[in-house]
């Protein structure tokens, strides 16, 4: 996680603070909306950590350990995941299930080679490979969580949780952009820089909107004309981060994402009206870098 955020351009300490404050803001958004909250949430984290188990994740650790070790990892790992979730419910005072979710997080650890990659997901993006169709198949349970929280938000009338779903959307949707692809896929365009840039932010922006849809359309159904004016708000200021993200990609590519830019991200998350001065910035040094591998 460490090393995933500071690839992202985040400050890292940083960046595990913001995570902590939406585990937080979310499992309390749980227990305050939910039917039967402590039981969900066990399933919740439960479900999880089945991530854990996937073959490549298997056969990876047993190349690395020997079997007696690997079974000692399996264990750690599962324990040291499901721990945020067990404090949360002993917070809320449910310790049958906290040690419960323990005892099954032990058992799942004996559970490995879950066969999550030996189907094809499929995507409205194929025609768009590569960000957006890898993105989607990787984290296509993000979208399912925070539709069900925008359902969640319109029957009980929070409208904060709804807003809340439409951030981990544009979120998620940015972290297709955080990793600078292989320099061949950007050499094998035959477009300009301008054209380039163009293609991306259009795709990016298009299959956003796509998977952004359904909550919009609800949090406009769902709540008053006053609501729709912060969601449209809320819309553009995401499709602003997707912008400097993309821009701010190609800003040092092939490079790693540099700290100037999860700087810039950080400095418009506290003032939006910032995207303004960061997306021309940004734009030019891209264009600046595409130049010299485009027209080789």
């Amino acid at each position: 996680m460490y090393r995933h955020i500071d690839e992202f351009g985040v400050i890292p300490l940083l960046g595990i603070a913001i995570i902590i404050a939406v585990f937080i803001g979310v499992s309390s958004a749980i227990f305050d909306n939910l039917l039967y909250p402590n039981y969900c949430y066990l399933l919740i984290g439960l479900g999880l950590s089945l991530q854990l188990s996937t073959k490549k994740r298997t056969v990876f650790l047993k190349k690395c350990f020997p079997t007696q070790t690997f079974w000692k990892v399996r264990i750690l790992e599962n324990t040291l995941f499901i721990l945020p979730f067990s404090i949360f419910l002993s917070y809320k005072q449910f310790y049958i299930e906290s040690m419960l979710m323990h005892i099954l997080a032990i058992g799942i650890s004996c559970v490995n080679n879950i066969g999550i990659q030996s189907f094809t997901i499929p995507t409205p993006f194929g025609k768009k490979p590569f960000e957006f169709v890898i993105g989607f198949r990787n984290s296509f349970w993000i979208y399912i969580l925070a539709y069900a929280l925008t359902f969640i938000s319109v029957v009980v009338e929070n409208y904060n949780l709804g807003i809340f779903s439409l951030i981990i959307v544009f979120v998620t949707c940015m972290s297709y952009y955080s990793k600078p692809e292989p320099l061949y896929y950007v050499w094998i365009h035959t477009f300009t820089p301008k054209a380039f840039l163009y293609d991306k932010l259009k795709t990016a922006i298009l299959f956003t909107g796509l998977l952004a849809l359904p909550i919009i359309s609800a949090l406009t159904v769902g709540f008053s004309i006053v609501e729709l004016q912060f969601t449209l708000m809320f819309t553009c200021i995401g499709f602003g981060f997707i912008i400097v993200t993309i821009l701010g990609k190609y800003h040092n590519y092939p490079s790693n994402i540099p700290l100037f830019q999860g700087f810039a991200l950080l400095v418009s998350l506290i003032f939006p009206p910032l995207l303004f001065v960061f997306i021309p910035i940004f734009y030019k040094k891209a264009i600046k870098n595409l130049n010299a591998i485009l027209t080789c």
